[in-house]
């Protein structure tokens, strides 16, 4: 039965109090046992330590009294050499120094020494004033005894003694002489008895101690010796019994030479019990927590396993446990809703899970079964199982292998039904499948709409272009300059459009080389530069010293920037001005840095805030003065983003806008300068700009009328075909110096047509060519190249262009007649389906 928490509580306390009940008892009876020895044995080791003592200085005091009675003998000898009844009666302190010289400076004590007469006359050696005062005898000490004082002399104490020089008489009377003194260094006295080593405190008294006799305290510690109850020994000092006291430096002894091991002893005792006792109340502790902590854990244990069952049931999984040496498999009611078995308390086998598994499954899901067992020790999976009304329902299982104490091994492991995420992944990919398909199709729709809009586009364009080189009256003029504005502009949206699409596809790609920055910047002004002259604008590019003349950069995408920023600067600035900034940081990343400022209408804050999205305009209103499709800077950021760089505005209605950006741009290399050897052709003999013999490949009539009419004005033949095919036939003549060959065409079309007049033997097969097309898709360009073409316009294709196009790729060579007629033996023909057209009359 349970004990009430109270009950414990109480339990606990009283086992407590008498726990520490004995404890302290224990710890009385060892340490009145300890007390008790101490009293037995403290007064025999005190006896013990003054009996040593005794017997110790009694040795060293013997040495001390035959050092004295020495040093008092030679003193005395001294004293009756310059005294006695012999001595001279004119001797000289230099002679007293003589004979007092080798006793003061021997190997003794002795410091100094004197002798008085009685008469009065004394001498001393070392004859100084400090040592005639220090061997002065006391006034009031009487002269026919022997005396002695105690002195401190540069740190040291000096023992000053005096005795009577006697002279004996007849019947045992004696006559006093005079006196002689002598100062003995006591600490070296003392030192040479050996008495330092005894560590004791010294003092010299009379006989017995008694009242009046001096006292001559020598104690190294100052303190008062016969106080301290002292050893004595006697002492004969100057023909006189004394008394030499001593106490230990230390004091004496309380007996802990003895007494330690008995303490040491219950010290021991007394800790051992104490240890003891903690220990087991410790213990009890301990039991007591680990008992309280078993029922936290099973506390926690049962809230887990409430979790976990909910847990498994909010999520449908089902737990299972495959005994690998019994071969016995046991699984939860879980697993038989998902392997659709009757709960029928049936005890599982491994085959109950392999025959619901799907047939196409079966050999995976089994060998992927024994790895985990066998090899890797963890267990995922996804297979199929066939249930039996004929269903199919995806599993995940996953599972990791244990060791049992009993050395057996285990896998434990999950189940879950993944049909629903299978079906929706099936529908993710069938989407993205639709929307890779969507994409290409976009693509296609694009490089259609481009071809399909660029082609009469040419023709527009072209034919007036054509229009304005004839004579026009002055009406006429502005109106053709007005169609061809227009038309231009129109292609402009329509470049804008295919490329914010492009751009959107993310089929934009980088080429970076070598560029001249500079002159990139200059040639973008002078484009702009004929509209600025018309506004009256001051169109002017600022390049920074430190500006490298080549960086390496993509040439085609920062113009097209640098045409954007610039082209909308002057279209909103009405009076002022217009620059160009280029500069260039160096550091870990050089970047080339661009502003363009205005001193337009201005960007207020509203419109800032979507001026780089698609669409946006500047001014949005229905009575806005400036045209545009928006998608401008919307292009320009995402062609700055795309080369790893960032664009930003700043400006003030009223006062004008600074656009800046900044791309990564190290610094290049001058490109290698252009040969002047033919690069292809069959004619590359001579120099100078010669008419030459173009083969056109061009299925649209009015274009064929456009390029005709181009190629005339530069003094060309050309022969015009209306397919890839007729051009492949023509090429073979071997009359051509070069191929325009339009890319869309009934047939065989442009590239086909190209990849087989490559294909031809002999010089013919490196004719150049020169696509004309009106695609502006991402990789039309290097698929042009790869085909074998030299070159390639984009349409609508300007006379310019066209003219720049042949001088890049046709050496300059001196026109000679055809060694067989052009067919058709006109300057300029037409061949199309077999019809011949003659060359349009010049203006007249």
């Amino acid at each position: 039965m349970a004990i009430p928490e109270t009950g414990q509580a109480a339990h606990r306390q009283a086992s407590m109090i008498s726990t520490f009940a004995t404890m302290f008892l224990a710890v009385a009876v060892i340490l009145g046992a300890g007390i008790f020895a101490d009293l037995g044995t403290r007064d025999a080791a005190r006896r013990n330590h003054r009996a040593e003592t005794l017997s110790r200085l009694d040795t060293h005091a013997v040495a001390i009294g035959g050092a004295l009675r020495a040093e008092t003998r030679d003193l005395r000898e001294l004293g009756f050499a310059f005294v006695g009844p012999t001595a001279a009666g004119d001797l000289a302190t230099e002679d007293f120094a003589a004979v007092a010289k080798p006793l003061v400076d021997g190997p003794n004590a002795v410091r100094g020494v004197a002798v008085t007469r009685a008469g009065g006359s004394s001498f001393v050696h070392p004859d100084t004033p400090e040592m005639a005062a220090l061997l002065r005898v006391p006034d009031d000490a009487p002269r026919d005894r022997a005396g002695t004082r105690m002195a401190e002399v540069g740190g040291r104490r000096m023992l000053v003694l005096w005795l009577p020089l006697r002279e004996p008489l007849a019947e045992g009377a004696t006559r006093v002489l005079g006196l002689a003194a002598a100062a003995v260094d006591f600490t070296a006295l003392l030192a040479d008895a050996g008495l330092p080593s005894l560590q004791l405190d010294l003092a010299i008294t009379g006989v017995a101690g008694e009242p009046g006799d001096q006292a001559i305290p020598v104690s190294r510690t100052g303190r008062n010796v016969l106080a301290a109850d002292p050893v004595t020994v006697p002492l004969t000092l100057l023909d006189q019994n004394w008394t030499l006291a001593a106490v230990p430096a230390a004091g004496w002894t309380s007996g802990g030479a003895v007494v330690w091991p008995i303490w040491l002893l219950t010290l021991v005792a007394t800790l051992l019990n104490v240890g003891l006792v903690l220990r087991a109340r410790h213990l009890n502790d301990e039991r007591q927590r680990n008992i309280d902590a078993l029922r936290d854990r099973e506390t926690q244990l049962d809230r887990l396993s409430r979790r976990l069952g909910l847990a498994l049931d909010a999520s449908k999984v089902g737990v299972w446990d495959y005994h690998i040496d019994k071969g016995t498999l046991v699984w939860d009611d879980r697993m038989d809703e998902l392997y659709a078995l009757p709960a029928d308390g049936r005890t599982r086998t491994y085959h109950d899970w392999s025959g619901a598994l799907h047939p196409d499954d079966l050999a995976r899901a089994e060998a992927e079964f024994d790895e985990a067992i066998n090899v890797t020790g963890r267990y995922n999976s996804d297979y199929r199982l066939l249930l039996p009304d004929r269903t199919v329902r995806h599993i995940r299982a996953i599972g990791a292998v244990y060791r049992e104490a009993d050395g057996t091994s285990k896998i434990v492991g999950v189940n879950w039904d993944v049909t629903a995420d299978v079906r929706r992944s099936s529908e993710l990919e069938a989407k993205r499948r639709e929307a890779e398909a969507a994409s290409v199709a976009k693509s296609q729709f694009l490089a259609t709409m481009s071809h399909e809009i660029r082609t009469p586009m040419n023709g527009v364009i072209g034919m007036l272009d054509l229009l304005l080189r004839t004579d026009l009256d002055p009406t006429q003029l502005d109106r053709a300059r007005v169609a061809s504005t227009s038309a231009r502009q129109l292609l402009s949206l329509l470049n804008d459009v295919l490329d914010f699409s492009k751009l959107e596809a993310n089929r934009v790609t980088l080429d970076r080389t070598d560029t001249d920055v500079a002159a990139l910047a200059r040639d973008v002004v002078a484009l702009m530069s004929a509209t600025a002259e018309e506004r009256q604008i001051r169109l002017n590019v600022r390049v920074a010293p430190r500006v490298p003349r080549y960086l390496v950069c993509d040439p085609m995408r920062l113009r097209q920037v640098l045409i954007n920023l610039v082209g909308n600067a002057v279209k909103f600035t009405e009076v002022g001005s217009v620059e160009v900034e280029l500069d260039h940081v160096a550091g870990e990343t050089p970047s080339l840095e661009v502003a363009v400022r205005d001193s337009g209408v201005g960007i207020t804050e509203e419109a800032k805030a979507n001026l780089f999205q698609r669409f946006a305009q500047v001014d949005s209103s229905s009575t806005r003065q400036r045209g545009g499709t928006g998608l401008g800077l919307a292009i320009s950021k995402q062609l700055v983003e795309l080369m790893g760089g960032e664009i930003s505005v700043q400006s003030t209605p009223g006062l004008g806008s600074t656009f800046r950006f900044g791309i990564p741009a190290e610094i290049g290399a001058a490109p290698p300068e252009a040969s002047d050897k033919p690069a292809t052709g069959l004619c590359a003999e001579t120099a100078g700009a010669r008419p030459s013999r173009i083969l056109v490949a061009e299925d649209n009539a009015t274009n064929q009328q456009v390029l005709a009419a181009y190629l005339a004005l530069e003094g060309h033949v050309a022969h015009i075909v209306g397919g890839g095919a007729e051009a492949v036939a023509e090429a073979q003549s071997g009359v051509f110096d070069l191929v325009l060959m339009d890319i869309q065409m009934p047939g065989m079309d442009g590239i086909t047509a190209a990849r087989r007049i490559r294909a031809l033997d002999g010089p013919v097969s490196r004719i150049p060519i020169i696509a004309l097309t009106a695609n502006a898709m991402a990789g039309d360009k290097e698929t042009y190249f790869a085909a074998g073409m030299t070159d390639y316009v984009a349409k609508p294709v300007s006379a310019a262009e066209l003219s720049a196009a042949i001088a890049r790729v046709i050496a300059p060579c001196q026109f000679t007649p055809p060694p067989r007629p052009v067919p058709g033996g006109a300057k300029l023909s037409l061949a199309v389906g077999g019809r011949r057209m003659g060359a349009p009359r010049s203006p007249s």
